[in-house]
């Protein structure tokens, strides 16, 4: 027979947060001053559910 695999991809843990954890997440990362590629994550991530503008410090 012929089989085809397709693999579906998995979200991140970080699309399995909630909107407020993802917040206070990407708030702790900030202040910790996590390196500029983790904050670029979760600025993707909270880009893609409009979180960004809501929440992004001056």
């Amino acid at each position: 027979m012929d089989y085809h695999f397709h693999p579906i991809p998995r979200p991140s843990s970080l699309d399995m947060l909630s909107d407020e954890q993802l917040v206070d997440i990407y708030e702790l990362a900030i202040e910790a001053n996590a390196s500029p590629e983790f904050i670029d994550i979760i600025e993707n991530v909270m880009s893609r559910r409009n979180l960004l503008n809501k929440s992004k410090p001056s």
